[in-house]
């Protein structure tokens, strides 16, 4: 297990040094999301979801569809998050790129929550304590934490596990502890004073995930539950993967029939409640009895 998810950071660490020398302004979304994806491939892994790229108020779950034709504007920033896994077991990290003569500040206060958690973070530790030092961190350069974002436990092949870890304090976390032999995403999201330091989902990320336990009984759809089931096992997925189905005349309704029955739900991509930009930085670790591992 242990070496898995080492695996899957470097995995995932190679794909992040890569969006640093790729993302710049003009630049296709949809090429930095191939590439960033072929990268974790060529490190003997595979996504664990589809690369992320999200600009300015945008702050997660939003990827290139096969038709998006978008490219990155001047004078943004940009959130890359990515995931990797081996044999199932998972490292998502995230990171922004600051393309702006501005917000350099923002980004340094979700990096600085980030570090301050990696060097407190132990067995036992609550998950009050780690939204604590998010939230403190983030305010003390004079932001916001966004309050309905937050930190996810991981299993294999699950991505979302368990409970959530807070960017804001909760005191019914304080009995909530990091447990070994979990793996545990820790990403602080950060906006403006201006900001509402929510934000709000919008449909058209273009991130899937199946949900039914079983396929549906017969037909086309069936035979496409079951093929994505076999590639991504529960894993979230994007069109752009499904490419080699485009030629078979039946996969637009079939999939569209498994999406509108409830046997994939659409993951909304979510936008600052005010416009305001967002800054995120992620990594995960390893909790063991005697040491934490930061595998990203």
């Amino acid at each position: 297990m242990i070496e898995a998810y080492k695996k899957a950071g470097e995995a995932a660490k190679a794909a992040i040094n890569r969006a640093f020398e790729i993302v710049r302004a003009g630049v296709s979304i949809k090429d930095v999301c191939n590439d960033l994806e072929r990268k974790i491939i060529e490190f003997g892994c595979k996504p664990a979801f589809p690369c992320n790229i999200c600009i300015n108020d945008v702050a997660a779950h939003y990827t290139a569809d096969e038709n998006t034709r978008t490219i990155i504007p001047d004078n943004c920033i940009v959130k890359v998050d990515v995931g990797a896994h081996y044999d199932g077991y998972i490292a998502d990290a995230a990171v922004t790129i600051n393309l702006s003569s501005e917000y350099e500040d923002l980004i340094k206060s979700v990096r600085e929550a980030i570090d301050n958690v990696s060097n407190n973070i132990e067995a036992g530790i609550s998950v009050m304590k780690i939204s604590t030092i998010i939230e403190r961190t983030i305010k003390s350069y004079g932001f916001k934490p966004i309050k309905n974002l937050a930190g996810h436990q991981m299993d294999r092949y699950k991505l979302h596990t368990g409970f959530a870890v807070p960017n804001v304090k909760q005191m019914k976390d304080v009995f909530t502890k990091l447990y070994p032999g979990y793996a545990y995403a820790i990403e602080p999201f950060a906006t403006l004073e201006s900001g509402k330091g929510e934000v709000n989902g919008v449909r058209g990320g273009n991130i899937f995930k199946l949900v039914s336990p079983r396929p549906p009984k017969m037909g086309a759809a069936r035979s496409l539950f079951l093929a994505i089931q076999r590639r991504f096992n529960y894993l979230p997925f994007t069109r752009r993967w499904l490419l080699d189905f485009r030629d078979n005349p039946s996969y637009p309704k079939a999939f569209y029939q498994l999406l509108d029955r409830g046997y994939i739900t659409e993951y909304p991509y979510m936008v600052e409640g005010y416009g305001k930009p967002v800054a995120q930085w992620e990594h995960t670790f390893l909790i063991l009895e005697k040491e934490v591992i930061r595998v990203t």
